[in-house]
């Protein structure tokens, strides 16, 4: 857990580093973030296909094919990774075009977007590894990984951004650069823990030799988290452009917003990542009783998580806001509104991630694509537009992402509960 939540927090620290250049820079911010998120998690399945994998075959007692699969997502990152590179370096401005952004807005985020893009196949590397680690039960090394290289970047995002130790103050163009160095770092390292480490006579990862039913496995589950990924991502991309439309001030607001989600998202998904680990190895030791009442006790946690999210967004409204901005218009915009839709669906939050992880876990993903794409394609986009075209502001999107979770919520119990995962795994079935 400590791993995931580090990275909202250090994003978080930058967010706030940015926001004290202007409303401007945030909001350019704002849209690189939600577009290169958005490509990103497309290639999530590099970590949660490969750990679900990795992990019902090392419960299966088969590591050879654990280090088979895990080659195979390696090389899926690196030509995925190349391939986002140059499109997004190409279409950088076209991208801001289309999300409504102004010219200035623009000219800052198409230089910021094209640094932080070019770093991606070291990004996807870094997928590739932490999916492998997490599915040998080897959590610390990602924790370990993560501390060094937000450690590093947020080091760097200071000196600049705002210049210090002889570097110049570049403001938005070095925080980009700050975070391409620490990419370029995280995908170095994980190629040295795997190739230089007992992993590779382990799990033979010296070994290199494609395997078409292994491409397949990886590619079948990664379909079916990219399009829920993709649904979910486009969504809040397509709500990002829609704010935009509203002004300046409301993207800032929609950003920071957005930021105190992710940050309790990615810390109750370390909740998720244990047991999505857990459940593949159960399955694969078809030990399905003890994989569900271990399901139980996820989802408890990950209501407790949120209401402890929750609590914390309401009692601490004011000083978060002070820390994120100095604007009058943004703190206006996010009000006491966003923050009790903030505050009130933490718990509701945290049973969906908590059970997101034990499906994907289960390798029950089709399902989980299904619901996705109900959900954010039939509630989240269309009050998303609604809002713009009725003038309902930013509290409009964010109770279409509110009424996105509930109905996650409402998926995720009836395949929990109906216990249908049991027969969702290939070869179960």
């Amino acid at each position: 857990m400590l791993a995931i939540a580090s990275e909202p927090i250090f994003v978080l620290a930058d967010t706030a580093m940015i926001g004290r250049l202007g409303v401007e820079p945030l909001a350019a911010r704002a849209i690189a973030s939600s577009l290169i998120g958005g490509i990103y998690w497309l290639f999530a399945f590099l970590i949660f296909g490969t750990t679900t994998l990795v992990g019902y075959h090392r419960g299966a007692g088969e590591p050879e094919i654990c280090g088979e699969i895990c080659l195979h997502a390696l090389f899926l990152a690196a030509v995925g990774g190349i391939v986002v590179s140059i499109l997004g370096i190409l279409f950088a401005p076209h991208l801001y075009v289309l999300m409504g952004a102004g010219p200035d807005v623009s000219t800052l985020g198409s230089t910021y977007f094209r640094i932080r893009i070019a770093g991606s196949p070291f990004t996807f590397l870094l997928f590739a590894t932490v999916g492998f680690l997490r599915g040998i039960q080897d959590t610390r090394t990602p924790m370990v990984i993560a501390f060094v290289v937000n450690g590093l970047n947020l080091v760097l995002d200071y000196l600049l951004i705002y210049g210090g130790l002889g570097l110049p103050a570049m403001g938005l163009r070095g925080a980009g650069i700050a975070t391409l160095a620490s990419q370029i770092l995280a995908g170095t390292i994980c190629l040295a823990v795997l190739f230089f480490s007992s992993h590779t006579s382990q799990y033979r990862l010296n070994r290199w030799r494609f395997n078409a039913r292994r491409f397949l496995s990886l590619s079948r589950i990664g379909r079916d988290l990219a399009i829920r990924t993709g649904a979910l991502r486009f969504s809040l991309v397509f709500a990002t452009g829609t704010v935009a439309r509203m002004g300046t001030a409301s993207l800032s607001g929609h950003e920071i917003a957005l930021q105190l989600f992710l940050l309790s998202s990615d810390t109750i998904d370390g909740i998720a990542v244990a047991g999505q680990t857990l459940t593949a190895k159960h399955l694969g030791a078809n030990r399905i009783d003890k994989a569900y009442q271990m399901g139980k006790i996820l989802i408890l946690c990950g209501c407790v998580a949120g209401l402890i999210f929750g609590s914390g967004y309401i009692l601490l409204k004011q000083p978060l806001i002070v820390l994120f901005t100095r604007s009058p218009e943004v703190a206006e915009v996010l009000g006491i509104a966003i923050f009790v839709l903030l505050a009130l669906f933490q718990p509701v939050n945290g049973v969906v991630f908590a059970s997101d992880g034990f499906l994907i876990g289960a390798h029950d993903t089709r399902y989980l694509m299904w619901a996705m794409l109900i959900g954010a394609l039939g509630f989240f986009v269309p009050i998303s537009w609604i809002s713009l075209k009725w003038d309902l502001g930013l509290p409009g999107v964010w109770t279409g992402l509110s009424l996105l979770m509930a109905w996650r919520l409402a998926t995720n119990s009836l395949r929990f509960f109906r216990k249908r995962w049991v027969l969702a795994f290939p070869g179960r079935n």
